[in-house]
């Protein structure tokens, strides 16, 4: 399957012939552009604070799993 990168209306329309109802199709391109701009970053450390240890960056498990 390949990466397609859609325009909020062209994802959403996707979205609604995948027969999503309308207003979860606008809530997921709604945050889908969001996230897109940022939205999930957060640079606070509070995962860390709310587990009580540090987190593992990606790169890091990936190169565990791989051992």
């Amino acid at each position: 399957m390949a990466y397609q990168d859609l325009p909020e209306s062209e994802f959403k329309a996707a979205l609604l012939d995948a027969g999503l109802p309308d207003f979860l199709a606008t809530l997921l391109a709604e945050s889908d552009v969001g996230a897109s701009k940022g939205g999930l970053f957060d640079d606070s450390r509070q995962l860390s604070a709310l587990i009580g240890r540090p987190t593992t960056p990606l790169a890091e498990l990936i190169k565990l799993a791989l051992g």
